[in-house]
């Protein structure tokens, strides 16, 4: 799983890097703010795939397979229609939002906003694998669509479309990835039992989207925050901090994506799952503080190099945002282990931290990319530290959801 995540990490920062040597910085800037609005929205929907994932591995781990299938029919049902609903909402929503971020017009926004319908349907085919533990299928998915979308981005900023054809690009490379979740998830999708569900806990359903939300915004709110505060030509040399430091977070989302379903397995088991959790922040922070290092020092030729001579020096401002990134990926692993063991103390207070960090950077940091960048790590130190106060504990007795769950 962090193989097939790297690689498509991989892949997505060819587009990123693409981007950012084809069009010129002004367009880069459009692209990676829309990139941003993107991120967010993926981490919102990925609620859907939490809870997918939370039920899914429990209906799996009882051998309760009618129910299984039953459930992921009936989720599939409800992602195509709420998944509509979400795009035309976010196309009335674009001619505000494009105005908001300054872009030079709506075309980018609205070649967004197909990937809405697909971040919906994909959450469901994902939680499904996830929860399944058929980590080889949700890698070949996350490949599949990294692979078409640099294909599909290359070959649209070829043809002149600028940002809107790299923005466009996802939309049609999920589609391409969505035949291949569908193939590893066949055995459930054609199970035709009939059989009775109860309702999902919309308690849980409620604090898992707060805490994706959270992180979401954490990690994407400085693109948005230096394309709405900063010069145009600011934000064009900025892009390439944004695409540099989420390197940190490659590795750690999948080890967060195995990490959930395995804690969930021990709990139910009664055996502690905190040794999973101390590998899994060592895995994470690890490489990412050495990448920050590495970027501390050379800050310069290393944009120069990625990105050729039309971008800035950005000095510190490099490393800093690379220490709040893995910083954050650390908090992504918190987070899994923390709505995994049902603890939602962890999520309110990483909701709290994330007031606090946007009060601050909206009060002291609209001239200042440093302080920007030195404000984002110290949230992410507040929530290290928030990890452990709500959420270490000793181990927790097994607590089981009833299989009987789930109606979408």
């Amino acid at each position: 799983m962090a193989a097939a995540m790297i690689i498509a990490g991989a892949l997505d920062y060819g587009v990123s890097v693409l981007a950012g040597r084809w069009l010129v910085p002004v367009e880069y800037g459009v692209f990676i703010a829309v990139a941003a609005i993107l991120q967010i929205l993926v981490h919102l929907t990925n609620t859907i795939r939490n809870v997918m994932a939370f039920y899914t591995a429990e209906l799996d781990a009882a051998g309760a397979y009618d129910r299984l299938g039953e459930f992921m029919r009936r989720a599939m049902r409800w992602s195509w229609r709420w998944g509509l609903v979400s795009m035309i909402v976010l196309a009335l929503l674009s001619p505000g939002l494009a105005r908001l971020l300054h872009l030079p017009n709506v075309w980018p926004m609205w070649a967004a906003c197909p990937a809405v319908l697909m971040f919906f349907v994909r959450t469901i085919t994902d939680g499904g694998l996830q929860g399944t533990q058929s980590f080889t299928g949700f890698g070949l998915v996350q490949v599949t669509q990294s692979f078409f979308r640099l294909i599909f981005a290359a070959f649209l900023i070829w043809l002149g479309y600028q940002s809107a054809g790299a923005v466009v690009a996802l939309p049609i490379a999920s589609v391409l990835s969505l035949l291949v979740a569908f193939w590893f998830l066949r055995p459930y999708l054609r199970n035709r039992a009939e059989v009775e569900v109860r309702p999902i806990s919309w308690h849980y359903s409620a604090y898992t989207l707060l805490g994706l939300s959270a992180f979401a915004i954490l990690t994407n709110l400085d693109a948005v925050f230096v394309k709405r505060f900063f010069t145009p030509q600011v934000a064009g040399n900025y892009a390439p901090v944004v695409t540099l430091a989420k390197i940190s977070l490659l590795a750690p989302l999948a080890l967060g994506i195995v990490l959930f379903p395995k804690v969930t397995q021990r709990q139910a088991a009664g055996r502690d799952p905190r040794p999973i959790l101390l590998m899994a922040l060592a895995a994470t922070l690890i490489p990412g503080l050495l990448l920050t290092g590495i970027f501390l020092s050379f800050p310069g030729p290393i944009i120069k190099m990625i990105f050729t001579g039309a971008y800035a020096n950005p000095g510190a401002v490099l490393g800093l945002a690379t220490m709040a990134a893995t910083l954050y990926a650390g908090l992504n692993i918190w987070l899994n282990y923390a709505l995994s063991l049902v603890r939602p103390a962890f999520v309110y207070a990483l909701a709290a931290i994330l007031g606090i960090q946007v009060t601050c950077m909206f009060g002291f940091c609209r001239q200042s990319l440093l302080t920007m960048t030195i404000t984002m790590v110290a949230g992410g130190i507040a929530g290290h530290v928030a990890g452990f106060a709500t959420a270490w504990s000793v181990a927790p007795r097994p607590v089981r959801v009833p299989v009987e769950a789930i109606e979408i």
